[in-house]
């Protein structure tokens, strides 16, 4: 499959996902005939080695399919951004292990960057114990990806002054999982529900240490994954304020304002709403494409990625999250009343998009130190 005809696939998909969104919603947790078409279109391994039946593709092509996806339903593109973690650790894991992560390909990953959970080196591996609140996707997963801390007899084990973090790839079935988000108020359908382990054993060859030399020594493998995973986050963002904008031009083509009379569409604020979440993200969209594909280019030659081009990248993607949001609740306020109604396609853009952005401020330091180094001076964020 081409990088393009993955962005037709996301859009090809966009009726089917739709269509099926209220449902996932009321179950908390997407359908079955949804995880499936998504599964099978590859969006589940945008970033994955092609050795593994991944499709390996440019940033900014998954970011573009990414927002096409998040329009429809940001549940979906939700597992899709969730599951680029334990693709990307597949290029350092031996082949063996490589298999079983991929026997099922269409599957998409749980994920967690909460590292509570502690990791106690045993003999040939470690013995894991802990919580992740929020798993995406963990019931349709067949593996997560679990951050935890390696900890020994005498404390914290520290790697270069800080405490050493592994991504730890565990088979879903050897994981408790709890039916914590029922009582989700947005995002519901990503079935985000807490996992826990007590004192399992993960392999050493299954416990990665992200950025570490790939044993498949490509592009998409070689460089930092934060610098080319974060900003896939501001994608969903993206897609979610598209959606907005779709549901928003149709309401108010339709309605009539119950205090004016006049017709939503003949309002000058109105227009101007419209006008500018249009502008917005044309402007938003753009400016985290070009970013991501300079960074790519960059990475393609295996030429370093600077800092000011980092700088240039981060700050688009956290822009692009922030202006989604305002224009947003912009749509919201001046839609018509039937958008304050629970499940209505405003509403649930409006608490979408503060969840997504919420998630998104874990990382709000690489924002700040994008700011720092483009005013000259270093950045605030280890591992910028």
């Amino acid at each position: 499959m081409s990088s393009q005809s993955v962005i037709e696939a996301a859009r090809a998909l966009q009726p089917l996902i739709s269509e099926h969104r209220r449902a996932g919603e009321l179950r908390a947790r997407l359908v079955p005939e949804v995880v499936a078409a998504a599964g099978k279109a590859g969006l589940f391994r945008l970033f994955a080695p092609r050795e593994t039946g991944g499709l390996e593709v440019a940033p900014s092509e998954a970011f573009l399919a990414t927002a096409e996806i998040a329009a429809a339903d940001p549940a979906v593109s939700w597992y899709m951004v969730n599951s680029i973690p334990a693709c990307m650790a597949a290029a350092v894991i031996p082949e063996t292990e490589r298999r079983a992560l991929f026997a099922e390909p269409d599957r998409n990953f749980g994920f967690s960057a909460v590292a509570l959970a502690t990791a106690k080196p045993a003999p040939g591996g470690f013995r894991l114990s802990g919580s992740w609140p929020v798993v995406t996707g963990c019931e349709d997963a067949r593996w997560c990806a679990l951050m935890a801390r390696v900890v020994d007899e005498s404390g914290p084990r520290l790697v270069n002054g800080r405490p050493e973090v592994r991504l730890f790839l565990v088979p879903t079935e050897q994981l408790d999982i709890a039916q914590t988000w029922q009582h989700a108020a947005a995002m519901r359908g990503t079935g985000s529900n807490q996992v826990t382990v007590s004192d399992l054993f993960v392999p050493e060859a299954l416990a990665t240490i992200p950025g570490s030399t790939p044993c498949i020594d490509r592009p998409l493998f070689r460089h930092s994954p934060m610098v080319l995973t974060l900003p896939i986050f501001a994608a969903v963002a993206v897609g979610v304020l598209q959606g907005a904008i779709q549901a928003a031009t149709h309401e108010i083509k339709s309605k009539v304002s119950s205090v004016t009379g006049r017709a939503l569409k003949d309002q000058t604020e109105t227009q101007i709403a419209i006008a500018d979440a249009t502008a917005a993200l044309r402007a938003i969209r753009a400016g985290c494409v070009e970013t991501y594909a300079a960074v790519w280019r960059a990475v393609s030659a295996g030429e370093p990625v600077t800092s000011e081009l980092k700088a240039e990248l981060y700050a688009s993607s956290f822009y692009a999250g922030d202006v989604a949001r305002e224009m947003i609740s912009t749509l919201y306020v001046k839609g018509s009343r039937a958008a304050f109604m629970q499940g209505h396609a405003l509403e649930r853009c409006l608490s979408n998009i503060h969840a997504i952005i919420a998630a998104i401020d874990a990382r709000r330091g690489f924002h700040h130190s994008a700011g720092a180094v483009l005013l000259g001076a270093e950045p605030v964020e280890i591992g910028f």
